[in-house]
């Protein structure tokens, strides 16, 4: 399959989306922890 001249590597599409994702989530994983905590509560 590699040898297809229309041939993509679509997982560099998948880690450039994965790694935009990190980049959001990352600075908000403690504001949503404290929201679990504080509507939990």
């Amino acid at each position: 399959m590699a040898h297809e001249e229309n041939f993509r590597d679509e997982s560099g599409v998948i880690m450039g989306w994965l790694a935009a994702i990190v980049f959001v989530a990352v600075p908000l994983l403690p504001a949503v922890l404290s929201w679990i905590k504080f509507f939990s509560a």
